[in-house]
């Protein structure tokens, strides 16, 4: 008579992190950047299973897991739909015959709302649209040039028109990005955009450019130059460029009219999210419940960030995207390193974010606390706090269409 052998349980898989160190302003890391899959979520573990895991799979598991929440989204707000939608229609139709200029588009906005988030989403949606229509090649009489339907670009404070030639040769990966005048640089440039394809460049932190020096000055004349020139549409990212008179190319009162600039630039927007009137509470509450859906924490629970956490995160951040997700992602790690596996006022209160929603939070959590604001679908009257009533990350939000 055989005995039946004893079966070892399976062994959890091995979760490994997934680091994507890439530099999107070459053409190595834009393509490894545009072409990666969407990260792998990491499997949700009870408090148990997480402390049966030997040390060194602990180890990784929680390294997976800082990865994961580090690098949430892009959640697809209605802001970036409507960012989207725009920059779509102005890419799209920018099908003018090389001796014509093509309009620009520019995205202007505070810090912290996810502009670069946003123009790189495009970008990488642009890039691989364009690979699918037409391949990976260019064919030529004599060989082919691979296919680079999208540039980025980072601007510096000391950028010239010569560096700024140099930035667009060494994306291109051009042997010599760094020999050469101005000019020359150009025309090297000039030849890979029209042989590769090129159809946009994306130019970001643009606000680093004084129009009141001349290097500023040249290099905002040089970008009408290349508009001129190379047959793409230019996405201008930066921080108040209406302000600091790049639209105005510095001209001012009547001389203003002058400028080419302010007509052939598209100025977008994106704006903080708000919780004044009923569609902004809703696009909040949306908002966290998508990043609630997401998180891989021990312990959350359906209404953790989106019921319980509502108001709190809202004073917490200001309604400015990277000051949430840093809070998040540094809620997150502290949980998961404390052991607690879930997101709490308590817990939050000890992690500190940017200067500018910190200054922000005691004006906020005080205009909640005396109801003036809300996160509710439909706000109380005003109260007055009294010493026993919760804060108002504790108070839970009414759902949707709730009486």
């Amino acid at each position: 008579m055989s005995r039946a052998r004893a079966t070892t349980p399976a062994a959890p898989p091995v979760v490994v992190a997934d680091e994507r160190d890439w530099n999107p302003s070459t053409k190595a890391g834009w393509f490894a950047m545009a072409d990666a899959a969407g990260r792998s979520r990491p499997p949700a573990r009870s408090t148990e299973q997480i402390a049966a895991l030997p040390r060194i799979e602990r180890r990784r598991y929680d390294e997976a897991r800082a990865l994961w929440h580090a690098n949430l989204g892009p959640i697809h707000t209605p802001q970036l739909a409507a960012v989207f939608d725009e920059l779509d229609e102005i890419v799209g139709s920018n099908r003018q015959d090389g001796d014509k200029v093509k309009p620009a588009a520019v995205l202007d906005a505070l810090p912290g709302l996810g502009k670069t988030t946003a123009a790189m989403a495009f970008g990488r949606a642009f890039h691989r649209d364009q690979i699918d229509l037409y391949g990976p090649l260019v064919e030529t009489g004599d060989g082919a040039w691979q296919r680079i339907p999208v540039v980025y670009l980072g601007l510096t404070s000391n950028t010239t028109m010569r560096s700024l030639n140099a930035m667009l040769c060494r994306f291109f990966g051009l042997p010599g990005a760094d020999r050469g005048n101005a000019d020359l640089l150009a025309h090297r440039a000039a030849e890979c955009v029209a042989q590769c394809k090129n159809r946009l460049i994306i130019v970001d932190d643009v606000h680093f450019l004084d129009v009141n020096r001349r290097d500023g000055r040249e290099v905002a004349n040089h970008f009408k130059w290349l508009a001129n020139t190379f047959p793409v549409t230019f996405l201008f990212v930066g921080v108040g460029l209406r302000a600091r008179g790049l639209l105005d190319e510095g001209l001012f009162g009547s001389d203003a009219a002058f400028s080419q600039t302010a007509r052939r630039w598209n100025v977008l927007a994106l704006q903080p999210f708000e919780i004044r009137t009923a569609p902004g509470r809703r696009i909040w509450r949306q908002l966290l419940l998508g990043i609630e859906r997401d998180l891989v924490l021990a312990n959350t629970h359906r209404g953790m960030v989106a019921t319980d956490l509502a108001a709190y995160l809202f004073a917490r951040s200001s309604g400015h995207f990277a000051s949430l997700m840093s809070l998040i992602s540094r809620g997150c790690y502290r949980a998961i390193k404390t052991g607690t596996e879930a997101l709490s006022v308590e817990l939050l209160d000890a992690v500190r974010i940017d200067e500018a929603a910190e200054t922000a939070r005691g004006e906020l959590h005080a205009a909640l606390d005396a109801g003036l604001l809300s996160t509710h679908a439909r706000p109380h009257a005003t109260r007055t706090r009294t010493t026993n009533q919760p804060r108002p990350g504790n108070r839970p939000c009414e759902q949707e269409g709730a009486a």
